[in-house]
């Protein structure tokens, strides 16, 4: 049975081979399944998010990450139509540990206050970019705090099932809130297209999927790839310091490796997915 949201009013029932919740953090297929769960986990952390135009910095492509456990910028550039006119469109996110109590229920198109992070940020200026400039410049700014839940036992019940933030939302570490969901829907897929009973498929799809996530929810509850800039942050003394001095970069690459193997984007895990692919096309030509 559907319902508008707004209104309350019914809007009528659809009968279908299976019902995949695929319906966000505040899944309604997920809390019948689990009535009792309670909302997602508040980290402390909350996070402010923006887009502006503005001169590019350094080569116009790179990507900044800065800061540690507690206060942490993130700034990148995302238009190829900008570039082309000597400028650059940014994103950028702004992440303070504010601790307590989560102040608001999770909104990700929330209006957020400057005042509430640009005071921290006030002498994040370096020599290729002024972030307390940048912030001050955009016009729209969104506030939502970092949340996730623990991983489930099981996603799956009869012909029914979750998919991507509905079954395994995590804190937006490396990027996989949305890749995670896209694995998702790929192994679903592939177990559908293997044919046969759907609660057995279903029950493929979650073998392969369920523990793979579960690792990376827990993985970025530790700061996910961004782990440097916490071993860093202990072990640097000041601004003299060499940064090859503080890290090596072989502990840099371990880092990596390591966390991409558990997202599932090393590169034996990606050949190994094309191969799939390429056997999955011939056999459906």
């Amino acid at each position: 049975m559907f319902a508008d949201k707004a209104s309350g009013a019914r809007r009528g029932s659809v009968r279908g081979d299976l019902l995949i919740g695929a319906d966000g953090i505040h899944s309604t297929v997920r809390a019948r399944l689990y009535p009792g769960e309670g909302p997602p986990s508040f980290s402390g952390i909350m996070m402010w998010r923006g887009i502006v135009e503005s001169e590019p910095f350094l080569d116009g492509r790179t990507m900044i990450i800065a800061g540690n456990w507690n206060q942490e910028a993130v700034v990148y550039p995302v238009s190829h139509e900008a570039a082309q006119r000597g400028r650059s469109l940014i994103n950028w996110v702004a992440v303070l540990r504010i601790g307590g109590e989560q102040p608001r229920r999770e909104d990700w198109s929330r209006q957020g206050r400057i005042e509430d992070f640009l005071p921290r940020f006030a002498n994040w200026k370096f020599s290729f970019v002024d972030l307390p400039a940048l912030f001050r410049m955009t016009e729209r700014i969104l506030e939502y705090p970092m949340v996730d839940r623990d991983p489930l036992d099981r996603w799956s019940f009869g012909r029914v099932t979750l998919l991507g933030d509905a079954a395994h939302p995590m804190y937006p570490n490396g990027s996989n809130g949305a890749a995670q969901a896209i694995l998702d829907a790929e192994a679903l897929a592939a177990a559908l297209h293997e044919g046969g009973d759907v609660a057995a498929a279903l029950a493929r799809y979650e073998a392969v999927r369920r523990p793979a996530t579960a690792a990376v929810v827990l993985s970025n509850r530790q700061f996910g790839p961004e782990r440097v800039l916490q071993v860093v942050d202990e072990r640097i003394r000041g601004p003299e310091d060499d940064i090859a001095s503080v890290i090596t970069r072989d502990e840099l690459e371990d880092i990596t490796r390591r966390y991409s193997r558990i997202a599932g984007f090393d590169v034996e895990t990606l050949n190994r997915k094309s191969g799939q692919g390429h056997q999955h096309r011939e056999a459906a030509a």
